[in-house]
C-alpha cells in the first residue's frame, strides 16, 4: 500500500483492519447505509464489513465528529423466487466537545424479504424489511422500545432489457438513506459498452465498474448514506430522534480470493454531512461538518 494512502487511514482503523484480516471477521460493502432498494444481495450469502474515516470539523467551531460503521448480513435464497435475510448496521459517532443526548453508539437491525419474478428480458422485485433503529442503551433494554424506533423499508423495482448492451430500471422506494424517511422514485439507465465495462446512470445512485480479470473487479459508486435512530440519554428519561444525512463517493476493488469468497477494499469521500440531534441540555440543533476520507474492507461468502 502506498505510504501516502497508509497515512490517510486513521490509526484506530489501521489496527482494526489488521485484526479483521487476521480473524477474517467484521469487514464492509459499498455504502454503509441500509439498502434494500438499489442493489440488495438476494442470494444465499454471509457478509462482514467495517468502514471508518478521519475526524471532521463541525461548523461554527463547535468541535469535531468521527464516524465508524460496521455491517453484518446473512441471506438465504430458496425456490429461486424468494430470499430471506437479516442485517445489522452498527454506527459509532464520536462528537466533541459537544455532548449529544446519546453516547453515539446506534444500531439498525432489519429483516429483508425479497420476491423476484423473471420473464424474458425483464424482471420485477418486491422487497420489504421491518427494522429496529435505536441507540445502544435502548437496544439493551426491551422495555425502552418505542414506536419511533420501528421502521418499515420497502421497494418495488422493474428491470427491462432494451437490447443486448442496455437496460432500464425503474420503481419506487421508501427508506432512510436521505436521513428522515422518504418515499422516492428509482430510475437508472444501464449500459455495457464492452463485456468488461458497466455504466449505471440514475437516481439515487450511479456507478461505473470494470472487470479487470476473472477474479478482479474495480468500481466507482456514488449515492446517499444516511439513517435515523431513536435515542435516549444515559438516564433513560429523555428521548429524541438522531438524524444523519450525507453522500459517499467510493472506489472499491473486489478480489475473488477463492471460489465463493470475495474480499473488498475501498476508499471514499463522504460529504454534505448533516446531523440533527438533541444535546444533553435538551436543546435541538442541526449541524454540518467538513467532508472527510473513509476507508474500509469487507469479506463476502456466497453459498
Amino acid at each position: 500500500m502506498p505510504e501516502a494512502l497508509l497515512k490517510a487511514i486513521p490509526q484506530r482503523l489501521r489496527k482494526s483492519i489488521i485484526g479483521m484480516c487476521l480473524l477474517l471477521f467484521c469487514t464492509t460493502k459499498g455504502l454503509a447505509a441500509v439498502d434494500i432498494c438499489d442493489r440488495p444481495d438476494v442470494s444465499s450469502h454471509a457478509f462482514f464489513g467495517a468502514l471508518a474515516g478521519n475526524k471532521a470539523k463541525l461548523d461554527d467551531g463547535l468541535g469535531e465528529v468521527e464516524q465508524e460503521d460496521y455491517s453484518v448480513d446473512l441471506g438465504y435464497q430458496f425456490e429461486n423466487d424468494w430470499s430471506l435475510g437479516v442485517g445489522h448496521r452498527y454506527t459509532i459517532f464520536r462528537f466533541g466537545p459537544i455532548e449529544p443526548q446519546t453516547n453515539g453508539h446506534v444500531h439498525t437491525l432489519f429483516v429483508p424479504v425479497h420476491r423476484v419474478k423473471h420473464s424474458e428480458g425483464k424482471s420485477f422485485r418486491l422487497s420489504v424489511a421491518p427494522a429496529l433503529s435505536a441507540s445502544s442503551n435502548v437496544v439493551k433494554d426491551a422495555g425502552e422500545y418505542d414506536a419511533d424506533a420501528m421502521q418499515l423499508l420497502a421497494a418495488a423495482l422493474w428491470r427491462r432489457a432494451l437490447n443486448d448492451t442496455t437496460g432500464l430500471s425503474y420503481g419506487v422506494c421508501g427508506d432512510h438513506r436521505f436521513g428522515s424517511y422518504r418515499i422516492y422514485p428509482l430510475l437508472s439507465f444501464n449500459w455495457q459498452p464492452r463485456p468488461d465495462w458497466t455504466i449505471k446512470l440514475g437516481f439515487p445512485t450511479a456507478s461505473l465498474s470494470y472487470q479487470a480479470t476473472r477474479r478482479l473487479n474495480s468500481s466507482l459508486r456514488f449515492g446517499p448514506n444516511g439513517n435515523e435512530w431513536y435515542v435516549k440519554d444515559k438516564t433513560l428519561r429523555n428521548a429524541s430522534q438522531f438524524i444523519h444525512e450525507s453522500y459517499l463517493l467510493e472506489w472499491a476493488l473486489d478480489w475473488q480470493a477463492y471460489k465463493r469468497f470475495v474480499i473488498t477494499a475501498g476508499i471514499g469521500w463522504q460529504f454534505h454531512n448533516r446531523y440533527e440531534l438533541t444535546l444533553f441540555d435538551g436543546s435541538r440543533v442541526r449541524l454540518s461538518s467538513d467532508s472527510f476520507t473513509r476507508v474500509g474492507a469487507s469479506l463476502a461468502w456466497r453459498f
